[in-house]
């Protein structure tokens, strides 16, 4: 079996801890990406195996100060990545859960961000990637991701959107449903009100949306007011919600799960998974971090190529 690869994220941060954790019984095949004896010494640190075989692609001092960026750190966790990704493009491994990384990392080594997201995507060629967050109860597609909330507004355009919901739509029934979708829209303006009061874009923009997609047999609703929309998609109603902004969608979702949620990218036409926290600096190196969304993003990432070969065989 092709294994599944992770990376180890920032080496600062609570990026290795957690994976050491979550990978401590793990007997299903995996590849991790980083630093052997950084993450050896972690290990040690913890009191926990090291019983994976780790690629040598990053080189960190072992008195690298946890809890804080820097160049050195940022060079390895985007080392790590560029490997990781290759790998995955060359089907080397069968799909990459990333560990958490300072969006900072990136910039500084020269690439184009602001996310993993966002740059796997490009480094992967995919037109137009779609970030998911998936908790126990509750799934959240992203029609924008890290953009300002002021940027917001002009950045929601029929097209795109249209395009972000099918792809959404498709993925899911993919890699989590029998059957199709039953999507909900949320909209922008507090009550999601009519007649320009407060804004107009549910009647100039979303509306339009949805009714363009029920016309393509998407079962899809919306734009409902995002006050009582998630109580009904965390009830069963829906099998997921489409956010028009970061924290319209993460600030419930993460409500309700912290612990258990994962980020899942759509549409990268690759698994790809990751912990729904950054590298909390404030926690690395004290042994306190929690491994629970870790472990379940390589869950997730394991089910999802599970489905992924059930589907793929005649």
């Amino acid at each position: 079996m092709i294994p599944l690869g992770l990376t180890m994220g920032d080496p600062a941060g609570v990026g290795p801890e957690v994976l050491l954790r979550a990978l401590a019984n793990e007997t299903r095949p995996v590849r991790v990406y980083g630093d052997p004896a950084w993450l050896g010494a972690e290990a040690r640190a913890l009191g926990l195996p090291m019983a994976f075989p780790v690629e040598a692609v990053a080189r960190v001092p072992a008195d690298l100060e946890r809890g804080r960026g820097s160049d050195i750190g940022a060079r390895a966790q985007v080392d790590c990545l560029r490997v990781a990704a290759a790998e995955l493009a060359a089907g080397r491994i069968a799909g990459l859960v990333t560990g958490p990384i300072h969006k900072r990392a990136l910039a500084e080594c020269g690439e184009v961000g602001p996310g993993q997201t966002e740059w796997l995507a490009r480094r992967l060629g995919a037109r137009l990637p779609v970030m998911m967050l998936c908790g126990p109860r509750l799934r959240v597609m992203l029609a924008t991701t890290h953009l300002p909330l002021r940027q917001v507004p002009g950045a929601l355009r029929a097209d795109s959107l249209c395009d972000t919901v099918r792809v959404g739509a498709a993925e899911l029934r993919r890699y989590f449903l029998e059957r199709p979708p039953r999507l909900a829209l949320a909209a922008l303006n507090p009550h999601g009100e009519e007649d320009g009061r407060p804004g107009r874009e549910e009647q100039e923009i979303l509306a339009p949306v949805v009714e363009t997609l029920r016309r393509e047999g998407l079962d899809i609703l919306g734009p409902l007011p995002a006050d009582s929309l998630f109580a009904l998609a965390a009830g069963g109603r829906f099998d997921a919600v489409v956010a028009l902004y970061h924290d319209q969608g993460l600030a419930p979702l993460k409500a309700l799960g912290f612990f258990d949620a994962v980020n899942v990218t759509l549409g990268l036409g690759y698994v790809r998974t990751s912990p729904d926290h950054g590298v909390a600096y404030d926690l690395a190196g004290r042994g306190q971090a929690d491994p629970r969304s870790m472990r379940a993003a390589i869950d997730t990432a394991f089910a999802m190529i599970a489905r992924r070969e059930r589907e793929a065989t005649p």
